[in-house]
């Protein structure tokens, strides 16, 4: 069973072996899971030591393990040794502690089994202790005035036979805004314990967060006639766990059957877990499982409370402003951004109306794919004169394109060739629309043909030139389709003006490019609308790679926006390429 919680697609492995999504940067999950504050084990018995060797923990710090049994049930545990306040008192353990908690289904949420440690609350004398099921999750609440020997070491094994073997599957990020869907397509399977742990603390301690849990469908208890209404909750369910700043775990939402309605969980902290249990019953026709948002908080202009089976919590409607951009992910609200994963989503101003003179441009890549697919779900364009171009590159430039121009309120989609596609909203100077909802997803075929890449979209004002080399240090890579994308924060003031200062690409024998940059500027076509297509090439078809082809200054390198793509081969590296970019006023605004 495949679940999809992509930003930029990089494999972790886990415990087992089993290869999982990540949601890091490729830098930070490449990283041993015991060298960060955090982790997710499959194991049926284990060691875990808290700081590892070499690790520094900051005080204060956060740090959550869930552990997964993977073959029997219950735990046994013991804390072997446990020094956590740093010499001081803490008769209640509100300023450091090891808490341990059960995630389960099977029991309510003021039910649920813990235990909570600290110096002046030791582990039991008789050295082992309990927890029923198969999964928890240790929390480890650092002292503000930890010192060099502050941590723990605890054992566990699993000491119960498991009739009905459970699968497993977890993941951890540390990513501040992201889209979960499970399953990617289908029904998800029985008999399965899946967990996303998701700490944004380590990007931004103080971060307040909006969940949103949306096309909910997951098998009622009561379809099996055994059940009461307050039991619905024990087949299939989906549980939201909050953990404070102080480590202390708190169910927020518990939610279960069917529900087209979209629940917004407000102000949660930057620590949470999402589990999803299922039973081994199949019930058929129900259980497409759901999908979920979260981002940094944004104030909704909508409080209409959501239907499905909950815990207390604040949740209101779907949210209908926008938030300052987020890092690379696979989902945005914002105006352009880039989007990296097997599938995502943009939401722009869905809830509201866009502006006269907009320019937004996004960059979605599916890392080594060969073809997306692009569902426009809704969106109210003034027709003809407002749209949506979509563009794929590949080494030669723009390989394929489409546009959407007619307002859709039914879902309408086209799949493109390419693995990277530039998707791009314009309006013109009068009249406006409702804003948009498109989703994208990866085809099956794969590209073998690009082994790197790297993607980044900058806005440009006149206060913040932009100076960029690329790479930042050494060669360029072999077998590389990268993009680089410059747009204008205001384009009936200024346009975005680009000198291009150091270009070293290889050159083949026969003097032609052997790696080549391409470079497109986003402006207004000079024919009679409609106007779909707002790339126009700069650079000559088969490219440049020599400051030979460039001109210094070049008072004609001007857009709304400029593209640059770098398209490199199989043989020999070099330099790279350097540019300024900065905004040139306009003398007659539009």
């Amino acid at each position: 069973m495949k679940f999809f919680i992509v930003l930029i697609a990089a494999l972790a492995v886990s415990a087992s072996g089993q290869k999982i999504f990540s949601l890091d940067s490729l830098p930070v999950e490449n990283l041993d899971q015991e060298t960060r504050c955090g982790a997710t084990i499959e194991a049926d018995s284990g060691t875990l030591t808290v700081p590892s060797v070499g690790q520094n923990i900051e005080p204060g710090s956060i740090c959550i393990y869930t552990i997964h049994l993977q073959t029997r049930s219950n735990f046994r545990f013991n804390i072997s040794s446990l020094n956590v306040t740093g010499g001081e008192r803490d008769e209640d353990c509100s300023d450091a502690a090891v808490r341990i908690y059960a995630l389960t289904n099977l029991v309510p949420a003021e039910s649920v089994e813990s235990y909570t440690f600290c110096d002046d609350n030791p582990p039991p004398t008789s050295g082992s202790f309990f927890l029923s099921g198969n999964l928890a999750t240790v929390i480890y609440h650092a002292s503000a005035n930890a010192s060099e020997d502050s941590g723990f070491t605890l054992n566990f094994e699993a000491v119960a036979f498991q009739p009905i073997p459970t699968t497993h599957e977890s993941s951890y990020t540390s990513a501040t805004t992201g889209l979960i869907r499970y399953p990617v397509e289908g029904e998800y399977e029985t008999n399965r314990v899946n967990t996303w742990l998701i700490k944004t603390s380590d990007a931004d301690a103080n971060l307040q967060l909006d969940v949103l849990l949306e096309r909910i469908d997951m098998e009622e208890c009561e379809a099996n006639g055994n059940f009461t209404v307050n039991d619905v909750c024990l087949c299939d369910a989906l549980i939201v766990y909050e953990i404070s700043s102080t480590g202390i775990l708190e169910e927020r939402e518990r939610l279960c059957s069917r529900s087209n309605d979209t629940l917004r969980i407000e102000y949660l902290g930057p620590n949470f877990i999402i589990a999803f249990f299922t039973d081994h019953i199949d019930v058929p026709g129900q259980g497409t499982g759901f999908q979920v948002i979260y981002k940094p908080h944004e104030v909704a202009t909508t409080t209409t409370t959501s239907q499905p089976s909950s815990t207390s919590g604040s949740s209101t409607a779907a949210p209908t402003t926008t938030t300052p951009r987020p890092p690379a992910t696979n989902y945005s609200s914002e105006c352009g951004g880039v989007l990296t994963g097997t599938n995502g989503l943009i939401e722009y101003k869905l809830d509201g109306s866009y502006s006269n003179n907009e320019r937004c441009l996004w960059t979605i890549r599916t890392p080594y794919r060969s073809g997306i697919r692009l569902q426009l779900n809704s969106v109210g364009f003034e027709s003809r004169y407002d749209n949506l171009q979509i563009y794929t590159i590949n080494s030669t430039g723009i390989q394929d394109s489409h546009y959407f121009d007619q307002p859709v309120t039914s879902p309408v989609s086209v799949v493109l060739n390419g693995t990277v596609a530039f998707v791009l909203f314009q309006s013109d100077y009068s009249n406006t629309g409702r804003g948009m909802s498109l989703e994208f997803s990866a085809e099956e075929g794969f590209e073998s043909g690009i082994l790197y890449y790297e993607d980044r979209n900058t806005v440009v004002d006149a206060e913040n030139p932009v100076t960029t080399r690329f790479p930042e240090s050494g060669l360029y890579r072999n077998l590389e389709l990268s993009t680089l994308v410059y747009m204008s924060r205001y384009i009936t003031l200024e346009s975005v003006r680009m000198n291009i200062t150091s270009l070293d690409l290889q050159v083949g024998t026969d003097g032609s490019c052997a790696d080549k940059l391409h470079l497109y500027h986003v402006r207004d076509p000079t024919v009679s609308p409609p106007h779909n297509n707002h790339l126009s090439r700069y650079t000559p078809v088969e490219g440049i790679c020599q400051m030979s082809d460039v001109v210094i200054p070049d008072p004609s390198n001007v857009g709304q926006g400029i593209i640059l793509i770098l398209a490199t081969d199989e043989q020999s590296r070099a330099n790279g390429i350097e540019v300024e970019v900065d905004t040139i006023g306009l003398s007659v605004k539009k």
